[in-house]
């Protein structure tokens, strides 16, 4: 059974793997470039790159009518087409013009893969994220072991091979029936905390790179030192879910700050190959928060029947801002070869971590009931039960007052009868954090604040009198 699971998230994530090692080994080629003279056309070509997610967004409906199989074609021949020029490097403009051909190819990339991902559920999700990570990682540490005009071709077939591959997956696509742009605008709402929490993660393993690539002391060693902490995240990932233990998004959350801190504090204070391990720390265990935050986006897609284009397009806009603030702010303080830059750069990073880690990552969603409230709720639904015609009709009737969405509908539907968000979590294949996540919207769309006051509110509402037939008795 396991080796069968196995077998499927290798023949399903294979393609992923490769674009993966793809974007990778485009940094890695390119990281002297970008952290030296070319900084400020890398950060100009960072910038477009982010504004291709933005605009991928607000076209989802151009997109879906495109197709995967002419969206894969274009961004294969974008790749191929930017590592020419960025090969060639003979300008800043022709840098500039390369690095935003790759960028907007892996944007596509990105892009199609996301809309993947939203067609299985969130264990299936997180296990194809992992074996790509681990499949990936191998393929950068092979390419890094060739000689360079070898990894040099290698890298320019790898978008090929993810093009090729998406050819091959057939997901069952028959259940799903995602809504128009329009549609998803007015049913969805991103949470500034998910958006916040979706830039930082992005902010962090941007610093990771930087330390990566740019703090190397052997140019050749930066991508055998980055393919093996991702490798090792994949498989903590993997044994996890197959242990069936269920690493908690919360308790990830909860050990941000300090894992972060662990890595970027002492940076200004060791030497340059103790910098390069502490951005494999970060890359090892930030892993697991990208991993969970690139399957949340695919199962806010997936669990609202929402455009995956318009989710992905807006998440990875944040989860890219990010990395690139982190890697090339990182990249330029550390350039000057002295400790105050690297100090400042440090301090404010950690500042932004403990402050997003207070007021963000906090798991302040309302659905904790204490023994009190559910005594209470499960009497007042024995009452209420009693007349289960007369409680349908009032729960049609908070709906319809309301406008909840079809999926809001489903969840409501369940607080009513009693359950919690773990059963909610369980009917619908969705992690807990999402569970609670419908909750709070529902709450906040009732204006309420226990599943009590959603029953009471359910309760008394107010029925229309039905009319009083005329009497057929005119005497």
């Amino acid at each position: 059974m396991i080796a069968q699971s196995i077998q499927r998230s290798v023949e399903r994530s294979f393609g992923t793997a490769c674009f993966l090692a793809y974007f990778a080994l485009l940094f890695f080629r390119h990281t002297a470039e970008m952290v030296g003279s070319y900084l400020p056309y890398a950060a100009l070509a960072g910038v477009l790159f982010v504004a291709v997610f933005a605009g991928s967004a607000h076209q989802a409906d151009q997109l879906d009518r495109l197709g995967p199989a002419r969206l894969s074609a274009l961004a294969s021949i974008l790749c191929a087409a930017g590592v020419f020029l960025l090969e060639a490097l003979p300008t800043p403009l022709l840098f500039v013009f390369g690095g935003v051909l790759s960028l907007a190819g892996c944007a596509a990339f990105f892009l199609i893969y996301g809309k993947n991902l939203a067609f299985y559920n969130h264990q299936e999700r997180i296990c194809q994220l992992a074996t790509a990570f681990v499949v990936g990682a191998a393929i950068v540490a092979l390419t890094a072991t060739l000689a360079d005009t070898v990894a040099f071709l290698v890298t320019l077939f790898l978008p090929l091979f993810a093009a090729l591959h998406l050819f091959t997956l057939k997901p069952n696509k028959d259940t799903f029936a995602f809504a128009s742009l329009a549609e998803t605008r007015k049913s969805h709402q991103f949470a500034l905390s998910s958006l916040f929490t979706t830039a930082l993660t992005g902010f962090v393993w941007g610093i990771a790179f930087c330390l990566l690539a740019v703090r190397s002391p052997a140019a050749e060693a930066a991508p055998l030192c980055f393919a093996l902490p991702i490798a090792v995240g994949g498989l903590a990932f993997l044994v996890d879910l197959f242990t069936g233990k269920k690493l908690s998004e919360s308790s990830l959350l909860r050990c941000f700050a300090t894992v972060a801190f662990l890595a970027i504090a002492p940076l200004p204070f060791v030497p340059g190959w103790v910098q390069q391990l502490c951005g494999a720390f970060l890359f090892m265990t930030f892993s697991l928060d990208t991993l969970v935050c690139f399957s949340a986006m695919g199962e806010v897609a997936r669990f609202n029947q929402i455009s995956p284009y318009w989710v992905f397009g807006t998440s990875l806009a944040y989860y890219f801002s990010g990395a690139f603030v982190g890697f090339l702010g990182f990249g330029w303080a550390f350039s000057f070869g002295t400790q105050l830059p690297q100090l400042v750069a440090c301090f404010l990073s950690l500042l932004l971590i403990v402050w997003c880690s207070n007021y963000v990552f906090q798991d302040s969603y309302p659905c904790s009931e204490s023994i009190a409230d559910m005594v209470e709720a499960s009497r007042s639904l024995s009452m209420n039960e009693s007349r289960p015609a007369l409680w349908q009709r009032k729960i049609d009737r908070v709906i319809e007052q309301f406008e909840l969405t079809t999926r809001q509908q489903e969840v409501f539907r369940m607080l009513v009868r009693g359950r919690n968000a773990q059963y909610i979590a369980e009917k619908f294949f969705i992690s807990i954090s999402t569970a609670k996540a419908h909750i709070h919207n529902i709450y906040r769309k009732l204006d309420v604040h226990s599943q009590q006051e959603l029953i009471n509110l359910v309760e008394n509402v107010e029925m229309p009198t039905a009319p009083v037939p005329a009497s057929d008795d005119q005497g």
